[in-house]
């Protein structure tokens, strides 16, 4: 975590950064105590800005989670997830866009993603995404003094001025596009020389995103171990 940076040639926010300051401060609510005043006694005042983790799963529904009444009785105990739910603040609303490439553009942007042109998904072999000149949640923070990451799939830009990398993490590692393409190798039709290949792809600021390994179901099995440790990756 880097500390706040103060530049003095700042005119202070305008509003899109209030925005996507809003969407920070709404992602760090996740760790805000209900019982805050009994929570500080036993633990140190922080240092500097807080850390800011999210997660942005696809296809989960409002009652899949334990703690929303779902659960075992969904079929899959969510108990750290749960037990997670009990430290902070559960809200009772999210109004995701129809497709994920739309709600992550929401989200890094802070604006609604068809004034960013990403309404809808890119298919395989169009570009799409966020164009070079647009901020991010990620160009603010790292503005700020904070170092970040991305892991997992990006889907929102698969050209020059449109990875992760371009707009403010100062790491990615995963896909540039559906985990769905992890099946294209089992196809008893699939043809690499004719078919699209999909890979993992890893880069740092300022590095045009390299393969690291062929997306397939193995993969994409293993590949929750593999984020845990993707910030200690060579």
């Amino acid at each position: 975590m880097g500390s706040s940076v103060k530049n003095k040639n700042d005119k202070g926010p305008n509003r899109r950064d209030v925005l996507l300051a809003s969407t920070a401060l709404a992602a760090a609510s996740a760790i805000a105590g209900s019982n805050e005043s009994v929570l500080a006694q036993s633990r140190p005042t922080p240092a500097g800005p807080p850390n800011i983790v999210y997660f942005l799963v696809d296809n989960l529904g409002y009652g899949e989670l334990g703690c929303y009444g779902g659960g075992i009785l969904r079929g899959a105990a969510t108990n750290r997830i749960d037990a997670f739910a009990t430290e902070g603040m559960k809200l009772l609303n999210f109004a995701p866009e129809a497709q994920c490439t739309p709600s992550r553009s929401a989200f890094l942007t802070g604006r609604y993603a068809i004034r960013s042109g990403n309404h809808t998904v890119a298919l395989p072999g169009d570009d799409g995404g966020l164009v070079a000149w647009e901020r991010t949640i990620g160009d603010v923070l790292s503005a700020k003094g904070y170092a970040t990451a991305c892991v997992g799939k990006w889907h929102v830009g698969a050209s020059q001025g449109r990875w992760p990398t371009d707009h403010g993490f100062d790491e990615w590692y995963g896909p540039p596009r559906t985990w769905d393409e992890s099946y294209w190798p089992e196809d008893p039709w699939y043809n690499p020389k004719r078919d699209g290949v999909t890979s993992m792809l890893e880069a740092r600021r300022g590095e045009t995103p390299r393969p690291v390994k062929q997306l397939d179901l193995a993969v994409r099995r293993d590949v929750d171990v593999e984020f845990s440790i993707a910030p200690s990756r060579s």
